[in-house]
């Protein structure tokens, strides 16, 4: 079995926007300065890769569940994996943090990974997991977002290999 499903891209459109003005602004200066030509290319690379990973990569990549396993996706700089049998409980989330993005807080054992503040999933694992793309964090729970959050839990529900889900 494999499904998609989209997370919101309405915040990437300001990142992508922002960055996109950032390198325009930053190669016209940068060209009226008369700098040199490999200082220009080093700095414009930079600019145009922040661009495409952190500005469009969002708008290509969605969450997906992949056999047993739930495949969380940000962009290119974020990919959790977390098999479904190690989910304890799932839960819909009506607020959430004010934060977006991917981030934690060092005091929890709680990973986000939210584009939205409202209409959130929670899911609780069995026992801590280590995200390697979340700088290692060590999380048993896990807050994210998809457009069709009935959806998602539904399918959860119906892999087979998850113990009941409490909603």
């Amino acid at each position: 079995m494999q499904r998609s499903f989209p997370y919101s891209k309405r915040t990437f459109l300001v990142n992508m926007i922002f960055l996109g003005a950032l390198t325009l602004g930053t190669s016209l200066i940068l060209v009226l300065t008369n700098i040199d030509a490999i200082y220009l290319t080093a700095i414009m690379s930079l600019e145009i890769a922040l661009l495409l990973v952190l500005g469009l990569s969002p708008f290509f990549t969605e969450h997906e569940v992949l056999n047993d396993i739930l495949v969380l996706r940000q962009g290119w700089y974020f990919r959790a994996e977390v098999p479904i049998h190690e989910i304890r409980r799932v839960s819909r989330l009506t607020t959430g943090p004010v934060r977006t993005g991917v981030f934690f807080r060092l005091l929890t054992s709680t990973l986000f990974v939210t584009t939205r503040r409202t209409d959130l999933i929670e899911i609780e694992l069995q026992r801590k997991r280590a995200f390697g793309w979340a700088l290692g964090k060590k999380a048993d729970h896990i807050v994210f977002d998809v457009e069709d959050t009935g959806s998602l839990i539904k399918t959860l529900e119906g892999s087979g290999s998850l113990s009941p889900i409490q909603t």
